[in-house]
């Protein structure tokens, strides 16, 4: 079993999430700013962290299929469904 399979898409899942997550609220705080400086950098970083947690996720999904490194690729699917996740929560959370 070939463990670099499954742990280049977790590594990739885990920086993804992060930057969505930096890229979000740097971006909501310079779009909100006053100086102008604008947001656009942190949405084009946001949506290709997307991508890269998508791909990450389509990877994983994969492996789980072959049955490579199934710990790996499981918990490949979990970090990459955090932001949906932490997304439902606080909509819930906002309506209640």
């Amino acid at each position: 079993m070939n463990a670099r399979r499954g742990v280049i898409p977790l590594l990739a899942a885990v920086v993804g999430v992060g930057l969505m997550a930096w890229s979000f609220v740097t971006g909501v705080a310079a779009a909100l700013d006053g100086s102008g400086a604008g947001s656009l950098v942190y949405q084009v970083i946001f949506i290709a962290a997307a991508v890269l947690v998508l791909a990450s996720l389509v990877i994983a999904v994969i492996n789980l299929v072959r049955g490579d490194s199934r710990p790996l690729a499981i918990i490949t699917i979990l970090v990459a469904f955090a932001p949906l996740i932490a997304v439902i929560v606080l909509a819930v959370q906002a309506n209640s």
